[in-house]
């Protein structure tokens, strides 16, 4: 027998058969423990998820859905720190809406932008969940200065999808040491998204539906009254029948558009450039914008309309759009302030008729005080110069992403907007 049948022999001599036989056993051992780890593990998921799909169908309340979600994922993935973040309307910052393990000052506090480059930014353009083995060897994006503060080593994050395609926030975890977030770990992070996702909208849905039906009673027991008023005080201006007509009629077509933008709207939100495209249509070769398309709630619609409409009307009858080259120049922005998220926008009129300070300020001129100072508590500042009139408006916006239970239906509020004000006004 030569030398290599010998060999073939001794590797499978009857001494060494239990030892080959024992390691298979082991080896078969491991994998049915990962196997049974894995369907525990995912049991555990499925049960959290439906517990958590019972509350989201029956909670008023979101805050305390969101509280319940993000203990929920902490305790199921096992992981530090849960974070649920609202994106801010202007969609360049992220506010922490609810959290786990985080300090308990940053909830409700901007947590970190959306600027290109930004971890945030990657994730709400990324179209599956984002997994990071390691933040501090990650190149794809930069790491926000909240998760170094936390010492965070491994994490997922995941958008929370909105209304229209738009994201609406994100749904990310993180652990505070190496970890490996597999397939199933990021499936049922992205289903947790998607479940919040649909309970927001939902509720908004209430909310507009109680909005509209508040909304319609209010506008409709005051309508009258608040026609009554305009006539009133559009007469005290005018100096005839036919200048008192014009007027009037222009008010209160300005009027029904708003109303039309909101109802057509189904009284949610509106893009800004729907709203100016409808007071200056007719000028809109003349027009140069600059700013992000916003979305803005019924209130501010409605009152920056009056406000848009005067201006426009008081251009072209006296501005810049009543001469042939005349230009108008309308920029706008928000940023944050001490009156939270804000609109700053500048009517800016070019070569026209220099602009002169009134002796007075007409009707108009106190519409706008009206509507912008009192009614949206902003800022409206007029600078009169040879090139045209300019006008500074800093506009909060009041919008609310995750809405609170309303009002019952026969709540009665502040009528802040009551025609019956209007007509005390200087």
């Amino acid at each position: 027998m030569d030398a290599s049948n010998r060999k073939e022999i001794e590797t499978t001599r009857p001494e060494d058969r239990p030892a080959e036989a024992a390691k298979g056993i082991r080896d078969e051992g491991t994998e049915r423990r990962n196997l049974e780890d894995e369907l525990r593990s995912r049991a555990k998921q499925q049960e959290a998820l439906a517990q958590l799909g019972e509350r989201a169908l029956f909670e008023p309340d979101l805050e305390r859905l969101f509280n319940d979600a993000v203990s929920t994922v902490a305790l199921t993935l096992s992981v530090d720190f849960v974070k649920i973040l609202e994106l801010l309307p202007g969609g360049s910052e992220l506010l922490l809406r609810a959290g786990f393990g985080w300090k308990t000052s940053l909830v409700g506090a901007v947590l970190t932008s959306t600027d290109a480059g930004s971890y945030a930014h990657y994730t709400l353009n990324s179209a599956a969940p984002v997994v990071t083995a390691d933040y501090a060897a990650e190149i794809r994006f930069a790491i926000a200065p909240y998760l170094k503060d936390h010492h965070c080593v491994s994490g997922v994050t995941v958008t929370i999808a909105g209304r229209d395609g738009r994201a609406y926030g994100i749904l990310g975890v993180c652990a505070g040491k190496a970890r490996h977030f597999g397939a199933q770990d990021t499936s049922f992070l992205a289903a947790v998204a998607n479940l919040l996702a649909g309970a927001i909208q939902r509720r908004q849905l209430e909310q507009r539906h109680e909005l509209m039906i508040r909304d319609m009673r209010h506008r409709s027991g005051n309508l009258f009254s608040q026609l009554l008023a305009l006539f009133s005080q559009t007469a005290k201006n005018s100096k005839s029948i036919a200048d008192l007509a014009s007027k009037y009629q222009a008010r209160v077509l300005a009027m029904a558009n708003a109303h039309r933008l909101i109802t057509e709207g189904g009284w949610t939100s509106i893009p800004i450039m729907e709203l100016l495209y409808v007071v200056l249509g007719p000028y809109l070769d003349r027009v140069s914008f600059g700013g992000p398309n916003i979305d803005l709630e019924p209130d501010p619609i409605f009152n920056l309309s009056a406000a848009l409409h005067e201006l426009a009307a008081n251009a072209i009858k006296h501005g810049s759009l009543s001469r042939p080259k005349g230009q108008l120049d309308l920029n706008w922005s928000v940023s944050r302030t001490e009156r939270g998220m804000t609109l700053i926008l500048d009517w800016v009129e070019k070569n026209g008729p220099p602009a002169r300070r009134p002796r007075r300020l007409g009707f108009g001129s106190r519409l706008i005080g009206m509507v912008i100072e009192r009614q949206l508590n902003g800022e409206v500042h007029r600078s009169f110069t040879r090139n045209g009139l300019s006008v500074h408006m800093v506009v909060p916006l009041t919008h609310e992403r995750w809405p609170s239970p309303g009002a019952p239906a026969g709540e009665q509020t502040e009528d802040v907007d009551s025609p019956s004000k209007d007509a005390r006004l200087p």
